[in-house]
């Protein structure tokens, strides 16, 4: 039977030649792929008016959260740094929900980059606004890479896992980010840093629950251990 898995869609916040149209919703066509390869149905979630979030979650068997812009840290108490990129509230505000109420109901989740991120936030965690400012293990890595998107350029370090047991202990990873996880939530653990120490993987004890920091979505294609990352999604799928 087909799984149906959402993948929440990103915002273009500037306008548009299309139709005219101004915060255009979209998922990332890569990401698409790499659950169709999976076996999986994608279905795109532009972001919704909160109460609409249970009824729309009684049709999916997975969600996935994909990257996108940095999170308004206003939503856990925090000020906005100077250096905190663009955010956009209302999609961080649905993919929190969204998070808490697939949870409560046992559906599996992803979150790639940003995902990971909103995971972590939704469940009680807390991330750091700017990772280069506020980190406090020196020197990092360049974390928001020079390199094309869809190469790899350096190494994580996973833990015993589900993680580790889908895509081994060393892989090679992409990097294109400036936020990242700082304290993971009570209900995750940490199974994968990078060489410098930070955050690259989180995990329920039960793998419902999954998050990566770099884009395997870019890399699946080259990297069957990429590809293996989102088997083993749809493989847990009820």
């Amino acid at each position: 039977m087909s799984k149906f898995i959402g993948l929440t869609a990103d915002v273009f916040l500037d306008p548009t030649s299309v139709i005219n149209q101004q915060r255009a919703d979209f998922v990332p066509r890569a990401a698409v792929n790499a659950v169709l390869a999976a076996g999986g149905i994608p279905v795109s979630l532009p972001y919704l008016p909160e109460d609409r979030v249970d009824a729309l979650l009684e049709k999916l068997d997975g969600v996935i959260l994909t990257g996108g812009t940095d999170l308004d840290p206003t939503l856990v108490g925090d000020n906005p740094l100077p250096q905190l990129g663009r955010t956009y509230r209302p999609r961080d505000q649905f993919e929190m929900t969204l998070v808490t109420q697939a949870a409560a109901r046992q559906i599996p989740i992803l979150g790639i980059c940003r995902g990971m991120q909103v995971l972590n936030v939704a469940l009680g965690g807390s991330v750091y606004q700017d990772l280069p400012t506020q980190y406090p293990g020196k020197p990092l890595l360049q974390h928001h890479q020079s390199a094309p998107g869809d190469l790899p350029t350096h190494r994580v370090t996973i833990q015993p896992s589900a993680l580790q047991a889908a895509i081994g202990t060393h892989p090679l990873v992409n990097s294109r980010h400036h936020q990242a996880v700082k304290a993971p939530a009570a209900a995750l653990r940490v199974v994968a840093t990078a060489p410098d120490g930070v955050i690259e993987g989180i995990e329920s004890s039960d793998a419902l629950l999954q998050g990566v920091q770099w884009h395997p979505e870019n890399l699946w294609t080259t990297r069957p251990e990429q590809q293996a990352l989102f088997q083993a999604f749809v493989d847990r799928l009820n």
